[in-house]
């Protein structure tokens, strides 16, 4: 998102972020234990959660952001609410929750890779460890949120070769 704020491509910045936000909303649901619904009811469900009174202000301002550093700056502080919410949960160990500059560039990020590592770390059921053994690439909702597609059953055959 910043990459492409700092090329001059505030357009790919938004929609980036706007990506940003959508995946933020839907590991709050997570965290409350609760299934986030497709795209046409996310925002209002999202007002519902417990977390939505910290989040909602940084994740609209984010949203609207003309600048990409704008738009940085509120999500950074939503991804540090949500490590500190991650950090109540007691799933691991207390992790830091501040943003830092990515590689010495001037991108901000939580580094989410030792957030998913550390979750890993306590997978007790061997199955699910050795799924989660390569490189995390996440559910099937990351790559479609078509409705169809997710909730046809019949095509599971087809999704996992894919997956």
């Amino acid at each position: 998102m910043g990459r492409a704020g700092l090329a001059g491509d505030e357009i790919g910045s938004s929609l980036i972020g706007s990506r940003i936000v959508r995946d933020m909303m839907r590991l709050a649901f997570y965290m409350e234990k609760k299934y986030p619904p497709y795209a046409k009811w996310l925002g209002t469900a999202f007002r519902e959660l417990q977390s939505a009174e910290a989040l909602l202000p940084l994740l609209s301002n984010a949203v609207h952001s003309t600048s990409w550093q704008q738009r940085e700056e509120s999500l950074s502080r939503g991804l540090e609410r949500l490590v500190e919410i991650h950090n109540t949960l007691g799933i691991t160990g207390e992790l830091p929750i501040h943003t830092s500059a990515f590689w010495g560039r001037p991108f901000k990020v939580i580094g989410g890779e030792r957030i998913a590592a550390a979750v890993g770390e306590r997978i007790e059921d061997s199955h699910i460890r050795r799924l989660a053994a390569g490189r995390p690439i996440g559910s099937i909702d990351l790559f479609s949120d078509n409705t169809d597609m997710v909730g046809d059953t019949s095509l599971v055959p087809v999704l996992k070769r894919l997956f």
